[in-house]
């Protein structure tokens, strides 16, 4: 009898943990997207269509595709991508992993329309800017996970 007191017991301390950690999971919070565009909505009211700043990104992926890279923003198509280093990202290279700031909102939308198992992000309060972001796309699939960093934020250029 003590022995399936025990083992229910330990199922109902399992239950509950797992319950506990997925109303937690940042991955499934409901609001995201309407943080997402609430920032969004900032950003686009800087009005700023002519900008640099630098972006890293992380990933189980070659060096090239990490950067840091300064992006160079001009009537709000990207004209230069320019590693940190001073070499340009050349025609081989991943120059799309390293969009404009629109393109840094729309890699998020992407998730939460694809439904990602888990997406974390940190905007800045002021610009609307996502900083830093995580995204894992499928829970059981081991290094598929991406993610990127603002490193500095955008200066407008003319």
């Amino acid at each position: 009898m003590s022995g399936i007191a025990s083992h229910l017991r330990r199922t109902m301390l399992l239950v509950g943990v797992t319950a506990g950690s997925l109303g937690c999971d940042p991955g499934l919070v409901g609001a995201g997207n309407d943080e997402l565009e609430e920032s969004r909505a900032r950003w686009e009211n800087l009005s700023m269509t002519s900008y640099e700043y630098v972006v890293a990104r992380s990933c189980f992926c070659p060096p090239s595709f990490l950067g840091p890279v300064r992006v160079r923003v001009e009537d709000g198509v990207v004209t230069a991508r320019t590693f940190v280093d001073g070499t340009d990202t050349g025609p081989d290279e991943p120059g799309s992993w390293f969009p404009s700031v629109e393109g840094l909102f729309d890699l998020l939308a992407e998730a939460y329309e694809r439904d990602a198992h888990r997406v974390e992000v940190t905007y800045d309060p002021e610009t609307g800017v996502p900083l830093d972001v995580y995204i894992d796309y499928e829970e059981y699939i081991a290094d598929e996970e991406q993610g990127f960093s603002v490193q500095s934020l955008p200066v407008p250029v003319s």
